[in-house]
């Protein structure tokens, strides 16, 4: 991972089970996501709240890898979910914790894998980032 972006690449490991963004529901009082992927989105919150790295201003580029808890039984080789559905949490409770990037439209690449766990390896969302100054 560290060779995509560089050895000035900044590395988070969130240690949760990863939940892809669900389809909105659009009523007459709002928008709304999912009681479980909202639930997911609030727990990355309270776990970035450590984060005291400074604002990125310029163009980002990113890596995401999510590592699922593999079912008791499955015929899958993969996590169930579109990969852009896992990355939207992430990045958007990274956008507005704050300390990451003023918005998530300034990531200009951004690569997304999704894999089950290996045998005791924790579930939980590698993510690499830097920013671009060539």
């Amino acid at each position: 991972m560290r060779k995509f972006l560089g050895a000035t690449a900044l590395q988070l490991f969130i240690e949760t089970e990863p939940t892809p963004a669900s389809r909105p529901r659009v009523t007459r009082w709002g928008t709304f996501y999912g009681k479980k992927y909202e639930a997911f989105r609030r727990e990355v919150k309270t776990l970035l709240v450590d984060h005291d790295g400074q604002q990125i201003t310029g163009p980002v580029h990113a890596f995401i890898e999510i590592v699922c808890s593999p079912p008791k039984t499955t015929k899958r080789q993969f996590p169930r979910g579109d990969v852009d559905n896992f990355a939207k949490g992430p990045l958007d409770s990274m956008t507005t914790q704050g300390k990451f990037w003023k918005d998530d439209d300034q990531i200009t690449a951004l690569a997304v894998v999704k894999r089950f766990a290996e045998p005791n390896e924790a579930s939980g969302i590698h993510i690499m980032y830097k920013e671009v100054t060539e």
